[in-house]
C-alpha cells in the first residue's frame, strides 16, 4: 500500500509490528519506521510552511493581493493549481516538493484539497469578508493585527524546527562512536534544548517568550509599539529621518553565474572594501591612517571570526574577562596554543577594571592577547570615549593584541557619545587606532546584531594586514569562506548615511523595551545594580527571591514551567576546560530584550507570576511555622 500523510509517504506492506519504508517528502532523509511508531512519526510537519501557506490565503493577504484574488475568483473560493502556491519564492524558500506542499495544505483549516485529473488543486471554504476600517492599536492596526502578530512572533523568536528529535526516548543515552567525544553546548545552545523538552518549537513559539536567546527581533517598523512609532515621526519631521519605515530593506538575494563560483576565501573584495569604507567614514575621518579592503575579512559568523583568529594565534597567554560571552568557554579550550587566563570583574565595582589594573593584569601575567566584548555580554557595561581610548593606547604600548567583540556597537545607551551627535551613538575602538597596521587592535562585528540579521551569517574582521593574511590562511581549511550571492547582496548595506539613520531607529526602540524591562523588574524585586550602557542584556542579581528562584538554576527551571527562557549565569563564568572547580554567578541570570517589545511584556509578565506565587508560598509556610510555634508555646 501506498501511505501519505503530512509530508511522509511510505510504501510497503503493513502489519503490526512490521517495519515500514518512510521517507520525508523532502527527499533529504530516508528511514525505517516500525508500524507502531508510524502515527507518530508522520505528525511532523514543518509549522514554517503551514504558517507560510496559511496566510496565502488568509483576509489581510488577499485583501491586499489582487493577483491572487483573480485566480481565486469573485468571493476567493475558487480552485487554484497546487503547484502554483508551491512556486511561489517564500515556498520555494521552504521546500521544491509539491507533494510536502499539498500535504501541508491538506492539514490547513480553512481550505479544501481535491485531485482533478490527478493535478492537485487548493481553495478556500469561507468568502472573503469586506476589508475594514483602520483602526489603530498599540502594534498596527485591527486588520493588520492578526497576520503581523504572526509574522512579528515568527521574526523575533527562532524556534527548533524538529523538537521531537532532540529529546532522546526513555532510557537512551548518547551512543558513543569511536573517535568522537561529546562537545558541549554553549549556554544558549543549552537553554534552547531545554526549553524544547518542556514543549517549545516553531508551532509554539507564540506561546512562549524567549529571553534567554541573544537574537534581535527581525520585526517591521510598522510592528513596532505606538510610543517608538510616534518617536520615529517626531524624528522624520525634524529631518533626523526619511521615513519611519527604515533607510533599506533586503528582500533579496541575486543569484547566477556570476556569484555561483568559489570566492575569496576572506571575502569578495567589493564587501571587503564597503567594510573599510564604513569604518573611515564613521571613526576615522582627518586621519592619515585608513582602512582599506587589506585589512577586512568577511567570514560566516562571529563564533567562526573568533575560531579562525584563535587558529591563526601563537603560543600566548590570553587574558579573558568574568563574566563573558558564553561560547568563548569551549572555542578556548580547543587550542592548545592558547593558555587562557582568567580576570575575574568584581560586582562591587560594577564588573569594570581600571587602567592601573588593566596594565598590570597585562605586564604580570604576560598576556600577549587579551579578548573581550564591548559592550559586554551579558552585563551591558561599556568601555568608550578617553576610557577606549586609553585601552587602545595601553595595547600599543605592551602590544598586546586588543580582541575586540563589538558585536554590539550599535546599541548604546549613554550620554557620553563617540562620535557626537545629539540623535544617535556607537563606539568602536576604530576611533582610536594610530595606525591601522602597527596597533595591534582586532575588531570583529557584523550584521546579526546591529542590521538585525543573524540569519545571514555575515560578519567581519578588521585588523592589521598580517592579521588579515593569517586568519585567510587558517579560512583556507577551516571553512573555505562565506558565501558569494549574500556578499555582494550585503553591500549596500554598508552605506554610512543609511547606517546612521538605521541607527537611530535602533536605538528608540531598543531603549523603549530596556527602559520598560527595568521598570519592570525593579518592581518584581529584581536586583539589576547597574543599568545596561550597552548590548540588549540585563544581568539580573536573584539574590534575594525566595528559594528556589535564588538560585539562576532554580530560576530557570520555574520559568520554563512558565514558558519563560533565561540564561543562567553560571555560564557566563568563562571556564575553558572547566579547570576551575567552582562557578561563580550561580545567583545571576541573563535577560534579553532583543525580542519583540510584545514577547518581552509576555515573559515579564511570566516571571512576575512565578515569583509572586514562591512568594506567597514563603509567607503561608512562615505563617505556618509562627502558628506552630505560638500553639506549642500555649499547650506548655
Amino acid at each position: 500500500i501506498v501511505l501519505t500523510y503530512s509530508g511522509w509517504r511510505g510504501v510497503g506492506r503493513v502489519g503490526w509490528g512490521d517495519t515500514v519504508a518512510v521517507e520525508l517528502a523532502i527527499g533529504a532523509v530516508a528511514v525505517a519506521v516500525p508500524c507502531a511508531s508510524l502515527s507518530l512519526a508522520m505528525t511532523i510537519t514543518d509549522a514554517r510552511l503551514g504558517r507560510q501557506l496559511a496566510y496565502y490565503f488568509s483576509d489581510k493577504n488577499l485583501w491586499k493581493d489582487d493577483w491572487l484574488v483573480d485566480q481565486l475568483g469573485e468571493k476567493s473560493t475558487g480552485w487554484i493549481d497546487a503547484s502554483v502556491i508551491a512556486g511561489f519564492k517564500r515556498v520555494q524558500q521552504i521546500t521544491s516538493e509539491l507533494d510536502f506542499v499539498v500535504a501541508t495544505l491538506r492539514g490547513l483549516e480553512g481550505l479544501e484539497v481535491k485531485e482533478d485529473g490527478g493535478i492537485p488543486k487548493v481553495r478556500r471554504l469561507r468568502p472573503l469578508p469586506p476589508r475594514p476600517n483602520r483602526v489603530e492599536s498599540e502594534v498596527g492596526s485591527v486588520e493588520d493585527r492578526a497576520v503581523d502578530d504572526e509574522e512579528l512572533q515568527v521574526a523575533s523568536t527562532p524556534a527548533p524546527d524538529d523538537p521531537q528529535g532532540s529529546e532522546p526516548s526513555p532510557g537512551a543515552g548518547p551512543v558513543p562512536i569511536s573517535g568522537f567525544r561529546q562537545v558541549p553546548k554553549t549556554g544558549v545552545i543549552y537553554v534552547m534544548d531545554e526549553a524544547a523538552k518542556n514543549g517549545y518549537s516553531g508551532a509554539t513559539a507564540h506561546e512562549w517568550a524567549n529571553l534567554g536567546q541573544g537574537s534581535p527581533e527581525t520585526t517591521k517598523a510598522k510592528n513596532w509599539p505606538t510610543n517608538v512609532r510616534k518617536r520615529l515621526t517626531e524624528l522624520v519631521e525634524k529631518g533626523k529621518l526619511q521615513s519611519e519605515t527604515g533607510p533599506f530593506q533586503m528582500s533579496s538575494l541575486e543569484i547566477n553565474e556570476e556569484n555561483l563560483h568559489y570566492g575569496n576565501v576572506n571575502g569578495d573584495l567589493a564587501l571587503r572594501r564597503a567594510v573599510a569604507r564604513y569604518y573611515n567614514d564613521m571613526y576615522r575621518k582627518g586621519k592619515s591612517s585608513l582602512y582599506t579592503a587589506e585589512n577586512v575579512a568577511i567570514v560566516g559568523g562571529g563564533r567562526l571570526a573568533l575560531t579562525r583568529l584563535c587558529c591563526a594565534m601563537d603560543n600566548v597567554n590570553l587574558g579573558h574577562f568574568l563574566p563573558d560571552y558564553t561560547a568563548y568557554a569551549e572555542l578556548l579550550s580547543q587550542f592548545k596554543t592558547i593558555n587562557s587566563i582568567p580576570i575575574p570583574l568584581d560586582p562591587k565595582n560594577n564588573f569594570r577594571i581600571t587602567l592601573q589594573e588593566l596594565r598590570r593584569e597585562i605586564v604580570g601575567r604576560g598576556l600577549s592577547v587579551l579578548l573581550l566584548s564591548n559592550p559586554c555580554n551579558p552585563t551591558g557595561q561599556l568601555i568608550e570615549g578617553e576610557e577606549l581610548k586609553n585601552w587602545v593606547r595601553i595595547a600599543r604600548e605592551t602590544q598586546c593584541s586588543l580582541v575586540l567583540d563589538e558585536i554590539y556597537s550599535r546599541y548604546i545607551y549613554t550620554q557620553r557619545m563617540a562620535p557626537t551627535d545629539a540623535s544617535w551613538r556607537m563606539v568602536s575602538s576604530a576611533q582610536f587606532v594610530e595606525d591601522v597596521n602597527k596597533d595591534p587592535v582586532i575588531i570583529l562585528d557584523g550584521l546579526t546584531k546591529c542590521w538585525r540579521m543573524p540569519g545571514l551569517r555575515v560578519c567581519w574582521i578588521v585588523a592589521p594586514k598580517a592579521v588579515i593574511e593569517a586568519v585567510g590562511a587558517a579560512g583556507s581549511f577551516l571553512d573555505g569562506g562565506p558565501s558569494l550571492p549574500t556578499q555582494r547582496s550585503c553591500v549596500p548595506l554598508l552605506n554610512p548615511k543609511d547606517v546612521i539613520e538605521q541607527t537611530i531607529m535602533l536605538q528608540v526602540l531598543f531603549s523603549h523595551k530596556r527602559d520598560f524591562l527595568l521598570r519592570r523588574l525593579q518592581d518584581m524585586g529584581i536586583v539589576v545594580e547597574q543599568p545596561p550602557q550597552g548590548t540588549f542584556y540585563c544581568w539580573c542579581d536573584i539574590a534575594k527571591l525566595p528559594p528556589p528562584l535564588n538560585n539562576c538554576w532554580g530560576f530557570f527551571k520555574e520559568l520554563l514551567r512558565e514558558k519563560v527562557i533565561v540564561c543562567p549565569g553560571v555560564f557566563f563564568d568563562v571556564n575553558p576546560g572547566s579547570r576551575r572547580r567552582f562557578n561563580s554567578y550561580d545567583t545571576f541570570v541573563r535577560l534579553s530584550y532583543g525580542p519583540s517589545f510584545k514577547e518581552v511584556q509576555r515573559g515579564l509578565d511570566g516571571i512576575q507570576r512565578v515569583i509572586e506565587r514562591h512568594r506567597k508560598a514563603a509567607h503561608l509556610a512562615l505563617d505556618d511555622d509562627t502558628a506552630s510555634t505560638y500553639s506549642g508555646t500555649v499547650a506548655h
